[in-house]
């Protein structure tokens, strides 16, 4: 499941939410009741294993 920045309008704080993709929005802040914004943030996605990169060995394929 992905984790959802919001902050809060009210008391500018920010909270992370582990929430499912389909999941509504949240929409109060916890600490004071304000309007909570979600954000939008970089995420991390990382590619492993050989043949991402052009400077990884990759299979030499016989023509």
């Amino acid at each position: 499941m992905p984790i959802y920045e919001y902050e809060c309008e009210k008391c500018k704080e920010m909270s992370e939410h582990l929430q499912s993709a389909n999941a509504e929005p949240l929409q109060t802040c916890e600490k004071c009741g304000g309007k909570l914004t979600k954000l939008v943030t970089n995420s991390t996605f990382h590619l492993y294993g050989p043949g991402f990169y052009s400077t990884d060995n990759k299979r030499k394929y016989l023509k």
